[in-house]
C-alpha cells in the first residue's frame, strides 16, 4: 500500500470513529480509550490493515490460534470444520477491506480488531474477530469470532 493509501484509510478509520462517537458508540469507554480511538481511529498498537496483514501471514503459516467458540460459530453459521476451516479463513482475510474495522461498543480486554464486511467466500455479511497478541517481535494472532453482524 502506498502512503497516501494508507493515509486515506486512516482518515477513513478516524471519520468512522467521529461518526460512530457522534452515535453515542464510546459512551462506555474510559476516558483514555475513547481518546485514543479518535486519535488514531483504532484501538491497540497496529493499524487494522497491518493487523490483517499479520493475522493472513499466520494464518498461511499455520500457526495463528481459533478460540473453541470461533470454531463452534463457524461450524453452526457457515457449516465448516477441520482443514476447512484454515484454508476458508486465510480466503476469507484475503477480501477483507481494512476500512471495515469497526471499533467495539463493548471494550473486551484486550479489544481486538473486529471487521464487517461483505464476504463473497461465505456468501454473507460477516462479523469477523480476532486478536494480536505477544510482543512486537514475537506476534501472535488469536480467531474469537467469525458469525453474521448481530
Amino acid at each position: 500500500m502506498t502512503l497516501s493509501g494508507a493515509g486515506d484509510l486512516r482518515q477513513r478509520w478516524l471519520q468512522k470513529a467521529q461518526q460512530l462517537d457522534q452515535n453515542g458508540r464510546f459512551a462506555r469507554y474510559p476516558f483514555q480509550k475513547r481518546q485514543e480511538i479518535l486519535r488514531k481511529g483504532f484501538l491497540g498498537k497496529l493499524p487494522p490493515d497491518r493487523a490483517l496483514e499479520l493475522a493472513k501471514d499466520q494464518v498461511r503459516r499455520g500457526i495463528a490460534v481459533r478460540t473453541a467458540r470461533f470454531n463452534d460459530q463457524v461450524r453452526d453459521c457457515f457449516g465448516m470444520v477441520g482443514e476447512e476451516v484454515r484454508e476458508t479463513l486465510l480466503r476469507l482475510l484475503k477480501e477483507v477491506p481494512p476500512d471495515s474495522y469497526e471499533p467495539p461498543a463493548r471494550l473486551e480486554e484486550p479489544p481486538g480488531y473486529p471487521f464487517v464486511f461483505q464476504s463473497k467466500v461465505l456468501n454473507s455479511d460477516v462479523y469477523l474477530k480476532f486478536q494480536v497478541m505477544g510482543t512486537e517481535k514475537k506476534p501472535s494472532v488469536l480467531f474469537w469470532s467469525c458469525h453474521p453482524p448481530r
